[in-house]
């Protein structure tokens, strides 16, 4: 997502009032002033505060997405790879200032967007995770999707509800699961089968 000056600056403060008061009572206003600039400035990029809040999770999406990146392309072993990026995203979502401050106190308001309003977020990272995996040499392409939609509904499932379980062990076992459910089997695992 490539934003401008001005674009980022929005962002920036619409992060500021959301973490200090709750996604409900941050007003367009609220973040225009927090920009130093005017509320038609916020209006003539961002056509309402829904579509602020969405491009500001987008924003933060995208930070989540290159720590997957990192996670992924830092093994060799594709399951460690994987493991190490599933870990990332629950502790970035476990440990994200705005996730916590918003569930804590505007869970009603933020949860649409999380959930029935998921749809870009969604989308958006499952095709990120669907191209990181297809760079990916030994997995079965007719998975790929469907493993990759998998992984960003856990993810976000738990941002919403955090598994009781170490995030370490929980990343280990999906990253378990979903590389043995993509990898092609190599022919000496075939002829030992």
């Amino acid at each position: 997502m490539t934003t401008t000056t001005t674009e980022a600056r929005i962002l920036d403060a619409a992060f500021e009032r959301v973490n200090a008061v709750g996604v409900s009572r941050t007003t367009v206003e609220d973040v225009a002033r927090a920009a130093g600039i005017s509320r038609q400035t916020v209006y003539r990029y961002f056509a309402s505060k829904d579509r602020l809040i969405t491009m500001l999770l987008l924003r933060e999406e995208e930070r989540l997405l290159a720590g997957v990146r990192a996670g992924l392309d830092g093994r060799k072993n594709f399951e460690d790879g994987l493991a190490d990026a599933i870990l990332f995203c629950l502790r970035f979502a476990r440990g994200h200032p705005l996730v916590e401050r918003v569930l804590a106190t505007d869970a009603a308001t933020l949860l649409p967007y999380l959930t029935t309003r998921a749809g870009p977020l969604v989308a958006r990272a499952k095709s990120h995770v669907v191209g990181l995996l297809r760079s990916r040499p030994g997995l079965l392409p007719d998975l790929v999707e469907a493993a990759a939609d998998v992984i960003v509904r856990f993810v976000l499932s738990s941002a919403v509800t955090p598994p009781d379980r170490p995030p370490e062990d929980v990343a280990r076992d999906l990253a378990r699961m979903v590389a043995a459910a993509l990898e092609v089997p190599s022919a000496a695992s075939a002829v030992s089968a």
